[in-house]
């Protein structure tokens, strides 16, 4: 039996560009997101359904996914789940857009994984806005709590939630 190797997921060739992928429908929003997601400094994959973001998302490494609540195949909400939890993506930011902004819709996007809400109609300079927003909280700079403890010989305790300090003990000479 032949198996075929399973080609490492594709970053930017260009260190100074990003990937963002955009989840939706309609072709003009689609295409005005890409516009300025491309100003700004982005190299963007779209997708129109769920299957071909998912698609895109094992093949790529995005640094951030613009998604549609209302998709034709599968809604919005299950395909964060599907990030979140399937695919394991959990430092991507996620902005969740759609047409009803109501406290239900916000909440539900909460719930499963987005990290932002961004209610249609919207200005270019207002997705620009989030998006940078988004990216500047999830910088990759941002150590996880969890990742300084195992740093520090595996100790919860060496990092404090309170104060976010790392207390390192003096090694004995």
């Amino acid at each position: 039996m032949l198996v075929e190797p399973v080609s490492p997921k594709k970053r930017s060739e260009d260190p100074l560009k990003r990937i963002a992928l955009i989840v939706e429908d309609d072709p003009r929003l689609r295409q005005a997101m890409n516009r300025e997601l491309a100003r700004m400094n982005f190299i963007v994959l779209s997708a129109n359904h769920c299957d071909a973001a998912i698609r895109h998302l094992e093949t790529h490494v995005a640094n951030i996914v613009c998604v549609d609540i209302g998709l034709p195949d599968k809604s919005g909400y299950e395909l964060c789940e599907y990030i979140r939890g399937t695919m394991g993506l959990m430092r991507v930011p996620i902005l969740a857009t759609g047409e009803y902004g109501t406290s239900h819709d916000m909440t539900e996007a909460e719930k499963v994984g987005a990290n932002a809400f961004l209610l249609k109609p919207f200005s270019v300079r207002h997705l620009s806005l989030c998006v940078q927003s988004l990216l500047d909280r999830t910088t990759d700079r941002a150590v996880p709590m969890r990742e300084l403890a195992r740093r520090y010989d595996g100790r919860a305790d060496a990092v404090s939630q309170s104060t976010r300090e790392v207390r390192v003990a003096a090694s004995a000479a």
